[in-house]
């Protein structure tokens, strides 16, 4: 269960590094170490990325919810007051300060909502909810026949193309429960989508009734939310997955045992 390329430790460097938590003795390291591997350099770049993209700007709120939050703005302070949105606006995480204060609460709370509800930490069953989500940036490219060229906090997503027929087609970051995220889109042969998220960080605890599973040797834990999707969740590289999809339980289990398995082997 390790990534091809890197080590359990150096995949922890990479992401302390992103992070700008690391000692002199370990960035000299990691700068030798980048010098000498290009993809070190190409994986450190693409977590930078990342990082980027999570302190610029949050996932796009949905439509009915931007209407509902510029109707209440303009009911409250005129019609001045909530301007048009231009067309895929995207809200930052911090309102302005010059905006009303019912327009900042009710911006946060279209926020909120945007990335599965509210909560005081990250949740498993909240990201599930993503695989109702939006795109907000392209599909990452394929790296080889079993992994896409895109990881993040050491985890290298999957490619499902050759094993299942599935492609992917977007990926999204997200703040959830305070905690960055890293989501990639696929959409399976049936034309069902399925979301495949990344946690930053320690491990997430499971929901109570996420029922232990060990598939094809792989342990996993699966469970079904109120919107029937199937959820399948594991921790690789000390990071918490999380697959959903409105499918079978089988269909979600042969997915996330998939990438473990090629890497035993």
């Amino acid at each position: 269960m390790t990534d091809p390329r890197y080590d359990d430790s150096e995949a922890r460097l990479i992401t302390r590094l992103v992070d700008g938590a690391v000692d002199d003795a370990d960035r000299r390291r990691a700068e030798t170490w980048m010098r000498e591997r290009p993809e070190v350099r190409a994986e450190v770049a693409a977590q930078r990325r990342v990082a980027a993209e999570l302190h610029s700007s949050g996932p796009p709120a949905p439509g009915h919810l931007v209407t509902a939050v510029r109707r209440r703005v303009a009911d409250a302070y005129g019609p001045a007051a909530a301007p048009a949105a231009p067309a895929r606006r995207r809200f930052a995480w911090r309102p302005m300060i010059a905006a009303p204060a019912l327009a900042c609460a009710a911006i946060a709370v279209a926020i909120i909502v945007a990335v599965g509800g509210g909560g005081s930490g990250p949740s498993i069953v909240r990201a599930a909810q993503l695989a109702f989500a939006p795109s907000t940036a392209a599909a990452p490219p394929a790296r080889d026949a079993h992994f896409l060229d895109v990881s993040y906090g050491g985890v290298t997503f999957p490619n499902y193309q050759r094993a299942f027929g599935a492609v992917p087609v977007g990926r999204r970051t997200d703040l959830i429960g305070g905690r960055p995220a890293l989501t990639v889109f696929y959409r399976l042969r049936d034309g069902t989508r399925l979301s495949y998220t990344v946690f930053s960080g320690q491990a997430v605890p499971r929901p109570g009734d996420a029922k232990a599973v060990v598939y094809d040797g792989v342990h996993l834990h699966v469970f079904v939310t109120r919107s029937r999707l199937a959820v399948v969740t594991l921790v690789r590289f000390g990071r918490t997955c999380v697959l959903a999809a409105p499918t079978t339980q089988d269909a979600v289990l042969a997915l996330a045992a998939e990438p473990i398995r090629v890497q035993a082997t």
